[in-house]
């Protein structure tokens, strides 16, 4: 195992510059950063790992257990408490536990000094990893124990749940109602997870004979001013449908809107469904309540804090792979396709 004098030698700077970079403090210590990269470029070809993470790791039942949650610092932000809400029974039954909330740029989790270090925490979740933080994660190896959340890995952990699946169940619960022409209201595909869920859906209804045709895919972003927006657009064009299926809560709820306010009633004129991935409140008292498959976020949180705990538990290694099922609610916003 590399130490720190063979990263100073590597990088040409002294032990305490080392020290002051991977420690986070160059900022403070007005380190430059043409320095900071020599140093970070010697840690990552040495592999080197502080020993403070490698004393945490042999001895985890010393004192509190700290593990960091990174979060995306970008629409996703609002879906944070559900998530923390996921984690607070483990939490309030494990005192010892202390939990570290560290928020980054999508794309940014390279930047991290906290996480290249690894010298604050004894594991970690990453939450929204977008794919160029995924590629950076598997070219590293950390220390410490890592669980993703709703993503998948070869060297790591994850909770998540089969997208395209949930794409699929969509299309099913709409074609059993009878909705051979939808439209489908989605945010633009920034992360793969979105584009899987909207492409199983479109599989399965070009499996059953109906195509989803190009016309009747509408982007618009995912809140709830977009999906107003975007079934003004549907109406306004007398673009011949159903049902709506739509992306987000956040982006049905919107729509439901612009149906109140064009006085068409819902489900008898007009069926919608969403992907449940806002507030459960807000869907199950909507006007008329909506229907979703639901994501089990909260579920998820459980179990990622849960893997963490393991892994730490047994000194780090390991790669659990968990999937959980997306439940079905069916509410009053989705019923027979209207005879035309």
């Amino acid at each position: 195992m590399a130490t720190i004098r063979e990263v100073a030698a590597l990088a040409g700077v002294s032990l305490s510059t080392v020290s002051i970079v991977i420690n986070g403090q160059a900022a403070e210590r007005k380190i430059t950063d043409a320095t900071c990269q020599k140093v970070w470029d010697a840690v990552e070809k040495l592999h080197y790992q502080p020993n403070i993470a490698a004393r945490k790791l042999r001895a985890p039942d010393m004192g509190t257990l700290t593990i960091a949650l990174y979060w995306a610092n970008d629409f996703r932000t609002t879906l944070l408490n559900r998530f923390l809400q996921g984690m607070q029974r483990e939490l309030a039954a494990r005192p010892d536990i202390e939990l570290m909330v560290v928020t980054y740029p999508s794309g940014g989790l390279c930047r991290q000094p906290s996480l290249r270090e690894g010298r604050r925490f004894h594991g970690a979740i990453i939450a929204n990893a977008s794919e160029e933080d995924i590629a950076f994660l598997e070219e590293q190896k950390f220390s410490f124990p890592m669980v993703l959340y709703n993503r998948e890995s070869v060297h790591y952990s994850f909770v998540t749940v089969d997208e395209r699946k949930m794409g699929r169940l969509a299309a099913e619960k709409l074609l059993s109602f009878g909705h051979r022409n939808i439209c489908v209201l989605s945010s633009p595909h920034k992360f793969p997870y979105m584009r899987e869920r909207d492409e199983g859906l479109k599989a399965a209804y070009a499996e059953a004979g109906y195509p989803i045709y190009e016309s009747r895919l509408i982007e618009t972003e995912s809140s709830l001013a977009g999906g107003a927006a975007a079934c003004r657009r549907i109406l306004d064009g007398a673009v011949p449908c159903t049902a709506l299926y739509c992306s987000s809560d956040a982006i049905a709820l919107g729509a439901l809107r612009t149906l109140y306010d064009r006085g068409l009633k819902v489900p008898e004129q007009m069926s919608v469904l969403s992907i449940g991935n806002g507030e459960p409140a807000y869907a199950a008292y909507a006007i008329p309540a909506l229907s979703n498959i639901y994501l089990p976020m909260e579920s998820m949180a459980e179990r990622c804090l849960q893997l963490a705990l393991k892994q730490i538990a047994a000194h780090g290694g390991g790669n659990e792979q968990v999937y959980l099922d997306t439940p079905v609610y069916l509410r009053e916003s989705l019923g027979p396709a209207p005879k035309r």
